[in-house]
Order: structure tokens, then C-alpha cells, then sequence
């Protein structure tokens, strides 16, 4: 599931609009649809940030992958709705460092927020 999918399934459960969503966090609901169509790559750390606020979530639930490992922790999906969880750690670092040339642009870019992040 993509990060506009996951932006679009939560906003819906949440009953928001485009328009309020993008009002919430000061965008136009322009930009929040071409997010959740995919049109938009480039989502800056401040606005997975507000977007985690916004809709009530954790920035972790943003990432596409189920299973992802990050500086401080293997993120596994809950089976229940797909929100990330910190699992017990491991070789973290390492899996990461041998993990990160092979993802996609896209991916790296969210690691690379969610690190400015956690600053």
C-alpha cells in the first residue's frame, strides 16, 4: 500500500474530507489529492509530521513496506489495521545498512524524514 493509499484509508476512517484535511494542515486539498493519487512524491518530513497529527496516527504508519528496518528499531505491521509497532531489536543497524541501497527512492526519502524526525 502506497503512502497516498494509507493517507486516503485513514483520512476516510476518520469521515475528513480532502478539503478538511488539507485545511488541518495548511495545504490545498489540491495537494492532499495528489498525494493520495500518487501524483506528489516528494512528501517533506514536515509534512508526514502533520500529516501523522492530523489523522490521528503515528508518521510510522506512512511507510508502504509491512516490515521495515529503521536506525532505532525493526517496525513490523500489526495484522489488525496495518499501524506500525516497535519490535524487539535485533541486528538492526546492520540489516538497515545492507537494506538501504536496494529501496526505492521513494522509501529511502521516508527514512531519511522519519531520521530528521527523530532529532
Amino acid at each position: 500500500m502506497s503512502i497516498g493509499d494509507k493517507i486516503r484509508q485513514r483520512r476516510k476512517e476518520l469521515g475528513m474530507t480532502q478539503t478538511e484535511l488539507g485545511k488541518r494542515i495548511h495545504k490545498s486539498s489540491q495537494v492532499v489529492s495528489n498525494w493520495e493519487r500518487g501524483y506528489t512524491t516528494g512528501i517533506t518530513a514536515e509534512d508526514l509530521q502533520q500529516l501523522g497529527a492530523a489523522l490521528d496516527t503515528d508518521v510510522h504508519f506512512f511507510v508502504p513496506s509491512s516490515s521495515v528496518h529503521f536506525p532505532w528499531g525493526l517496525m513490523t505491521a500489526e495484522s489488525t489495521n496495518g499501524y506500525l509497532r516497535k519490535a524487539s531489536p535485533d541486528g538492526r543497524l546492520k540489516t538497515l545498512i545492507e537494506a538501504y541501497p536496494r529501496l526505492d527512492e521513494k522509501s529511502k526519502n521516508i527514512i531519511e524524514a522519519i531520521v530528521k524526525l527523530s532529532k
